[in-house]
């Protein structure tokens, strides 16, 4: 966990949002974002008590921009999109989505009210939301705020 806070700090003095327009979003390396999402990825497959992902991307994709109706020029502006799946056997994906609930709050993690009991939602400290879905195993789902990946 201490080699997560220094990448923490520097990306929560960044200010989050999406489409507002690229000169107001802060600047920060592709790897950089990439290497947060798989943190946030790793901490909570650690919590799952399960032993590896059966499936994980981290892919960097264009802002929305016009009310949703397209998207940025990566290479102007971008945000990081995981996804991951957990194997779970039906009968256990609720104690997992419990275990990992507890360790994203005594992580700090906001959580948000849960639309079901399979589901989970939660945004960190530097703005990265993380959904956590129980449907055929347990589907992870991470996104950066925006970035702009140089001045």
């Amino acid at each position: 966990m201490s080699r997560l806070r220094p990448l923490v700090l520097l990306l929560a003095l960044a200010l989050p949002g999406c489409g507002g327009g690229g000169s107001d979003l802060p600047v920060l390396p592709q790897d950089a974002v990439r290497a947060q999402v798989e943190q946030y990825a790793g901490i909570t497959l650690a919590a799952s008590g399960v032993g590896t992902f059966s499936e994980s991307a981290a892919n960097v994709t264009g802002c929305p921009r016009d009310n949703g109706r397209g998207l940025s020029d990566p290479d102007e502006e971008y945000y990081v999109q995981g996804s991951y799946q957990m194997p779970a056997p039906t009968g256990r994906q609720t104690a997992i989505l419990d275990k990992i609930r507890d360790e994203w709050q005594r992580n700090g993690y906001t959580l948000a009210s849960a639309a079901s009991p399979t589901e989970v939602t939660a945004t960190t400290s530097d703005n990265f939301h993380l959904d956590l879905t129980a449907d055929q195993g347990v589907r992870l789902s991470i996104a950066s705020p925006c970035y702009r990946p140089k001045p």
